[in-house]
């Protein structure tokens, strides 16, 4: 009689000798491994989601601040336009007067000047007129 061929049992015990080897040694440790890696992956990606987040907050929030800035400078802007043109108004407004009192003096000037002309001629004319009338007679006029 001839023993069972065993080999078949010894092959099955060496690859689940092998199999539980390799487990314990490698694939534990390197699933371990991959989980931590997978792990790091996901706690990366939510920590650049709350960066990305932060980061979009802050744009926001200059953003905001630049645009009431803008505003701000805007109303001194225009306030300061508004002051410039009222004392440029001021400043017209007192040329004018200053202007306007000027011209009355000068017109006062002219008359009073005018008016003394006037009665210089007067006094002028009938001692011209006697002279004409003395020379165009040839003898003196009283």
């Amino acid at each position: 009689m001839q023993l069972p061929d065993l080999s078949l049992l010894v092959m099955m015990a060496l690859f689940w000798a092998c199999y539980f080897v390799l487990r314990a040694t490698v694939f534990r440790p390197l699933g371990a491994i991959l989980e931590e890696r997978e792990h790091r992956a996901e706690h990366a990606a939510a920590a650049l989601r709350g960066a990305m987040e932060r980061h979009e907050q802050g744009l926001a929030e200059i953003d905001r601040r630049l645009t009431e800035t803008r505003r701000e400078v805007m109303q001194a802007r225009e306030a300061a336009r508004a002051a410039a043109q009222g004392k440029r108004q001021e400043i017209v407004d007192a040329a004018r007067t200053t202007a306007q009192a000027s011209a009355a003096e000068v017109q006062a000037r002219l008359v009073a000047d005018a008016d003394t002309a006037r009665a210089e001629l007067k006094g002028q004319v009938e001692a011209l007129a006697r002279e004409i009338a003395s020379l165009a007679l040839g003898r003196k006029v009283a």
